[in-house]
C-alpha cells in the first residue's frame, strides 16, 4: 500500500460557524490568538505537539497504522445512509481556513486490506488542546458499515527507544518514565464507565475497552461469540465504557491530556510505545462520496473532571440538540417471540453501528399481532414476553440507544391486552407506554383500546407515538399539533394480505397527507411479511424522503433536524383552524355575500 503525505497551512482567520459538529460557541479564531500549542511535522505519518505553558513535553500522533476491521456492506448512493456531502464541503472549507491551521493528507491505494481513499486531517490549536477534522473521501469501492481506523496518541517519555523520543518525549505522562522511577506500578490511564472515571490497569501488556458502538459491531461480526482481545496489539478487553475518551494524566494530577474521536468503538492503552488507542469507524460511505468525523485532542492544567466538563462541553447531549438520528426498523413479524426478539436485538445493534439515536419498531413487533400471529392471548406465553422485554430494555442501556418497542400489554384479571409501544431510553428505563387508541373491530376482540398521548423528548426534539389504525383519524394528529410536537413515530402491521391489498397504495399516502397538515416529520415502521408496505421517512412537506424495498428485512436511516425549513402551506392559518375558525381572513358583512342564490 502506497501513502502520500502533503502537509497545508493557513492564515485566514476564521468567524463563529455552527454545523452540528460540536465546534465550541465562541470563535476558533480567538482560541487560536490564545493558544500556546503548536503542530508540527517530525517525520511522514507522525506529528509532534507542544504546549508552551507544558515545557519539557512533546506528545506524539500517529495518523495511519495497521489494517482496519471491518463489518457490514456498502451503501450504494448518499440517500441510503443520509450523508450530506454539502454540508462536509462546508465545514472542510472552514477548518482550511483556520489561522495556524495543520493539514495532513493521506493517499490509501487498494490492497489486501485496505479500500483505496484518500484522508485528509485537519488540526487546529485552541486554549485546552486541539480541534481536529478528518475527511474521508472513497474511490469506485466505498467502505463497509464499520470500518474501524486505529489512531495512535503517543506520550512516549524518556526511557524509551530512540525513534519514539523523536516523536514524543512526555514525561510528565509517560506510564513507562514513572514506572523505572517507583516500585510501585501505578496507572496514569483512565476510562470513564458508569458515570465515573476508572483507572486502566497498570500493565506492560496492552488493554483496552469497547464503548457501546464497539459492543454492538463486535456481537455482529462475531455473531455473538465475541473475543477477549481487540485491536492489532490484541490488547485485553477490559468492561465496557460510557465514551470513547481516553486519558493520561501527570503524576500529581495537575495536567490532563486525552482523546477523543467521534465513532470510537475501542480503547486501548498500549505499552511499550507508552500510546492510547482510540479505534474509530470512518465507514458507511457510498462510492465516490466522503464523510467528515470531528476529534479532539486535549492538552490543558486541570485535572479529570476538568477533562470531563470540557468533553462534555465539546460532544455532549447539548451538541446534538434539534438533530435526532432515527433507524425505521422492519422484519417478518411471527408469533414466535424468540424469533422476534432476534430480529429485534440484531437491527438494534446495526442502527447502533450506523449512528442512531431512536430505533423505531413496527407495531406488535415483539409478541405478534393478535387475531393474525396469536390466537388467543389467554394461553399466550406472557412470562417468555416479559423476559425478552427486560432483555431488549438491558440491550438498550448497553448501547446507549433509544428504543421504541411495539408489543402487547398484559392488563389485570381477564381484561383484553393494550396493542402498546414501549418508550426505552437510552439508560435502560420504560419512561411511557403508548397504548393503540383506535382499534379496529377485528382488533377489538383481542385489544383494550387505549386512552392517552405520549409525548416525550430527545436532543430537545418533542416526539409522538401513533398505532396503524389511528392514521384515519386526523383528530388524533390536530391533538399531537397542539403539544408542539416534531415527529410522529407511526407503527404497522400491515401484512399478510392478499397480493391486490389496498393498504399499500393508500397508507404512506395518508400518512403524507397528515404530516404536511401538521408540519411532522413521520416515521413509519411495517412488518415485512408479504404482503405488506415499506418503511418511509417523511419530511413536514408531506414528501417520501426516503423508503425501502417491500417484503424484506431492513433498517431505513434518516435525520431529523427541527432547524431546516421545509414548504408549509397551511401554516398562517393552521392555528385558526385548529381553534374553530374554518377560513382566512375577516368576514365582511355584505349583503350580496349572505344571499348565496344570486349571481
Amino acid at each position: 500500500m502506497k501513502i502520500c503525505p502533503l502537509i497545508a497551512f493557513s492564515s485566514i482567520a476564521l468567524f463563529p460557524v455552527f454545523l452540528g459538529f460540536g465546534l465550541f460557541a465562541q470563535s476558533l479564531e480567538s482560541f487560536s490568538k490564545k493558544t500556546s500549542i503548536e503542530i508540527s511535522l517530525v517525520r511522514d505519518n507522525f506529528a509532534t505537539f507542544l504546549n508552551k505553558q507544558h515545557s519539557g513535553n512533546r506528545i506524539g500522533y500517529r495518523f495511519f497504522e495497521h489494517s482496519p476491521s471491518t463489518y457490514g456492506e456498502v451503501p450504494l448512493s448518499n440517500k441510503d445512509v443520509n450523508l450530506d456531502t454539502t454540508e462536509i464541503s462546508s465545514l472542510k472549507s472552514i477548518f482550511q481556513k483556520q489561522k495556524n491551521v495543520f493539514v495532513y493528507k493521506h493517499k490509501i491505494e487498494k490492497d489486501e486490506n485496505w479500500s483505496r481513499m484518500d484522508w485528509t486531517y485537519y488540526m487546529v490549536p485552541v486554549t485546552d488542546g486541539i480541534e481536529v477534522l478528518l475527511v474521508v473521501e472513497t474511490y469506485n469501492e466505498g467502505l463497509p458499515e464499520y470500518y474501524g481506523i486505529q489512531q495512535c496518541f503517543r506520550m512516549s517519555g524518556e526511557t524509551n527507544k530512540a525513534w519514539r523520543k523523536n516523536i514524543a518525549r512526555t514525561p510528565a505522562f509517560s506510564e513507562y518514565d514513572l514506572w523505572a522511577k517507583e516500585d510501585t506500578v501505578t496507572s496514569l490511564s483512565y476510562v470513564y464507565r458508569n458515570d465515573k472515571w476508572y483507572s486502566m490497569p497498570a500493565t506492560s501488556t496492552p488493554v483496552g475497552a469497547r464503548t457501546p458502538l464497539g459492543i454492538a459491531v463486535d456481537h455482529l461480526r462475531t455473531q455473538g461469540n465475541m473475543t477477549s482481545k481487540v485491536g492489532p496489539y490484541e490488547a485485553k478487553i477490559l468492561k465496557p465504557i460510557d465514551h470513547g475518551i481516553i486519558t493520561r494524566t501527570n503524576k500529581d494530577g495537575n495536567w490532563i491530556c486525552g482523546i477523543y474521536w467521534e465513532n470510537t468503538s475501542h480503547v486501548t492503552n498500549h505499552h511499550p510505545a507508552d500510546c492510547l488507542h482510540p479505534i474509530v469507524n470512518i465507514g458507511n460511505i457510498p462510492p465516490r462520496s466522503k464523510r467528515a468525523l470531528r476529534g479532539k485532542i486535549y492538552w490543558f492544567k486541570g485535572n479529570k473532571n476538568d477533562l470531563y466538563e470540557h468533553f462534555q462541553a465539546d460532544f455532549g447531549e447539548i451538541k446534538k440538540k434539534g438533530k435526532l438520528r432515527i433507524a425505521s426498523s422492519q422484519f417478518p413479524i411471527t408469533g414466535n417471540i424468540n424469533e422476534n426478539a432476534r430480529w429485534i436485538k440484531k437491527q438494534i445493534r446495526e442502527a447502533k453501528v450506523s449512528g442512531a439515536d431512536i430505533v423505531h419498531f413496527p407495531e406488535c413487533a415483539l409478541s405478534g399481532y393478535g387475531g393474525g400471529d396469536v390466537k388467543d392471548f389467554n394461553k399466550y406465553d406472557w412470562k417468555e414476553l416479559k423476559s425478552e422485554t427486560e432483555s431488549i430494555i438491558v440491550l438498550a442501556k448497553e448501547l446507549n440507544i433509544w428504543v421504541l418497542l411495539g408489543s402487547s400489554h398484559k392488563l389485570s384479571d381477564d381484561n383484553k391486552p393494550h396493542n402498546s409501544s414501549y418508550v426505552i431510553s437510552s439508560n435502560g428505563q420504560v419512561i411511557d407506554r403508548y397504548d393503540k387508541r383506535f382499534c379496529t373491530t377485528g382488533d377489538l376482540k383481542y385489544y383494550t383500546p387505549g386512552d392517552h398521548f405520549s409525548v416525550f423528548e430527545i436532543n430537545g426534539i418533542k416526539c409522538g407515538l401513533l398505532i396503524c389504525y389511528d392514521l384515519r383519524f386526523p383528530e388524533i394528529f390536530r391533538e399531537y399539533k397542539k403539544l408542539d410536537v416534531n415527529v410522529i413515530f407511526h407503527s404497522f402491521y400491515n401484512a399478510r394480505h392478499k397480493e391486490n391489498c389496498i393498504h399499500p397504495k393508500i397508507m404512506p399516502v395518508t400518512a403524507q397527507a397528515r404530516a404536511a397538515t401538521n408540519y411532522f416529520f413521520m416515521s413509519l415502521t411495517n412488518s415485512s411479511a408479504p404482503y405488506s408496505w415499506p418503511c418511509h421517512f417523511i419530511t413536514p412537506d408531506g414528501l417520501i424522503e426516503n423508503k425501502l424495498p417491500a417484503n424484506k428485512p431492513g433498517v431505513l436511516m434518516s435525520e431529523v433536524d427541527i432547524s431546516k425549513e421545509y414548504y408549509d402551506a397551511s401554516k398562517p392559518f393552521r392555528m385558526d383552524a385548529i381553534k374553530g375558525k374554518l377560513n382566512s381572513g375577516d368576514i365582511i358583512k355584505d349583503s350580496r355575500s349572505r344571499n348565496r342564490k344570486i349571481y
